[in-house]
């Protein structure tokens, strides 16, 4: 039987996650094997984007009932068939459908984990917990990279979803022999009409949607700015993945120092220094380095906020934990998709500065919101 769960947690994040960001890449090489036009192929996340913010909504809260280290083992199950059916599948409709059917057991997957990571966790330790278990997606967005563009060359893409699916069935059995203790905290189903009536939802919900909008939405762009305006390869654009990464995986190192701060300074000085972070890539966007440089920062102050807004969201109300899990990563996909729409308008305006800026205001409007007063939720939310 396994005793150390969050290194458990930490890879299934890191596998879950790689299969929202293994397609784009290779979309050609899918495209051209099925008879179907790259774009037609990308339209699969947009079915990933979908099943995950639905699942999440609906679905995630039965953690709450059944536990979230079963539910994370059922969310696996479904995962791993998803891929399965990728691997093989003999056309574009169907593997479309497929990454709907994987973005719904991710929209289970993602919520249970990010509760998890706060249950296992020591007593006071819960905010270095989530943020080692969120470098997973440090693996995600480096090893999903690299793995993507190396297995499809040396071996196919079908190769490369047949590993995520072995990884993922490796996952579940691991699940299966680790016991987390955890608790069944409700008595009956909860929801997100429920999860939303919970005091300082609705405010942590703003800092999710804030974060993740600024991120999406400049971060959508950034490879298109890098070939199309400074002429590089998508190789470059790669590089600027893996530098990113890196920024977000480097912060677990630094966590210890940030978990010192009351709950509500954390998050004003994550956001604030992400801000930093933004107006800095304004100012170089036509540096390829440069950008190198502000992107490894801006990966650092990602991590710091996702951690605070975790910490957050997870010591509001115990008993609705999956849900409200849940409603953050509806919030989340809902910014995937509308960060790209939105965007494209100061995108075509003024190119990537115009991005990073609206970005920097967003984070700048989410730090002055930690440092506003709380009225019933003060003592979990301080």
């Amino acid at each position: 039987m396994l005793t150390r769960p969050v290194p458990l947690l930490t890879l299934a994040i890191g596998i879950i996650g790689a299969n929202s960001l293994v397609l784009p890449p290779i979309a050609s090489a899918v495209g051209a094997d099925l008879g179907a036009p790259a774009t037609r192929i990308i339209t699969a996340m947009s079915a990933y984007g979908a099943g995950t913010a639905l699942s999440a909504l609906f679905l995630a809260p039965r953690s709450d009932v059944i536990g979230a280290d079963r539910s994370l083992r059922h969310a696996a199950a479904l995962v791993c068939l998803a891929l399965l059916v990728i691997t093989f599948a003999p056309s574009a409709p169907l593997l479309i459908a497929a990454h709907g059917l994987a973005g719904i057991g991710a929209g289970m997957a993602l919520p249970a984990i990010y509760g998890l990571a706060a249950q296992v966790a020591p007593k006071g330790q819960e905010k270095q917990v989530i943020g080692t278990v969120l470098t997973g997606w440090t693996l995600s967005l480096v090893g999903g990279v690299l793995l993507a563009a190396v297995v499809t060359d040396l071996l196919g893409w079908r190769s490369l979803y047949a590993i995520l699916s072995a990884l993922t069935a490796l996952v579940w059995i691991l699940l299966g022999r680790c016991d987390m203790g955890i608790a069944r905290v409700a008595d009956r189903p909860t929801s997100p009409l429920t999860a939303l009536q919970v005091p300082g939802v609705s405010r942590a919900l703003f800092a999710n949607i804030m974060l993740m909008f600024s991120f999406f939405g400049a971060y959508g762009f950034l490879g298109t700015h890098v070939v199309e305006q400074l002429g590089q390869s998508t190789s470059a654009a790669g590089l600027l993945t893996m530098s990113y990464g890196s920024g977000y995986g480097v912060a677990a190192l630094f966590n210890r120092f940030i978990d010192r701060l009351p709950r509500h300074k954390a998050m004003a000085v994550a956001f604030f220094g992400l801000a930093l972070a933004h107006f800095t890539t304004m100012g170089v966007t036509g540096s390829y380095n440069a950008l190198l440089v502000t992107v490894f920062i801006w990966g650092i102050f990602q991590a710091f906020a996702l951690n605070a807004v975790l910490d957050r969201l997870n010591a509001l109300e115990p008993s609705q934990r999956g849900a409200i899990m849940g409603l953050n990563s509806a919030s989340t996909y809902l910014c995937v998709t509308l960060g790209a729409v939105i965007y494209a308008l100061p995108y075509d305006a003024h190119g990537l500065s115009a991005c990073v800026f609206v970005s920097a205001i967003c984070c700048l409007l989410a730090s002055g919101e930690a440092l506003l007063p709380r009225a019933k939720a003060a003592n979990i939310s301080d």
